[in-house]
């Protein structure tokens, strides 16, 4: 019985997985098929993988060195079921910033400069969390179904409703 269950487990799993688009830190469509995605997540033996705002999509054998910078690495990937918790970390940062420039222009009289390394860094994250979540928004409807994404070469073809909401997108 319990092997039945940890099957069915499985499966639930990966057919709660699949149907959403993985986008990359920068915005755009991640090329790999989604299920390779799943198969190297193997989401039960590699928590240390699972971003509060994505997935790590590095290999396991290889060793991470950007640290708690996720969204300037090309392993990573996210997908709408990550949307709050992106424009939550989005909004968060946006008020970090503010409030960190006021402090600096009451401590030093002047407002910090563009070339602030800590600056320029928050900014970045701002940036690739609106692009990530713009990429997000544009396959979504506004009943809240996916719009199928079509792949370079294919050509465009009308789904059904039904069809669009239990294809996988990006297929």
């Amino acid at each position: 019985m319990f092997l039945h269950d940890a099957r069915t487990l499985s499966a639930t799993a990966e057919q709660e997985f699949l149907p959403y688009k993985k986008i990359t830190a920068d915005g755009r469509a991640c090329e790999r098929d989604p299920r390779e995605i799943f198969e190297a997540l193997a989401l039960d033996q590699r928590t240390d993988r699972i971003l509060p705002n994505g997935y790590c999509t590095l290999p396991p054998r290889q060793a991470c060195d950007k640290g708690n910078a996720c969204l300037s690495c090309t392993k990573f990937v996210t997908d709408a079921t990550f949307a709050d918790v992106l424009k939550q970390q989005r909004d968060e940062t946006t008020n970090l910033i503010d409030c960190r420039q006021r402090a600096h222009a009451q401590r030093f009289g002047e407002p910090m400069t563009d070339d602030n390394i800590w600056l320029s860094g928050r900014t970045e994250e701002v940036a690739a969390r609106t692009g990530v979540l713009l990429a997000i928004e544009r396959i979504r409807r506004s009943d809240g179904t996916t719009v199928p994404v079509r792949g370079a070469g294919a050509p465009q073809r009308r789904l059904s409703p039904d069809t669009t909401q239990n294809t996988a997108e990006g297929t």
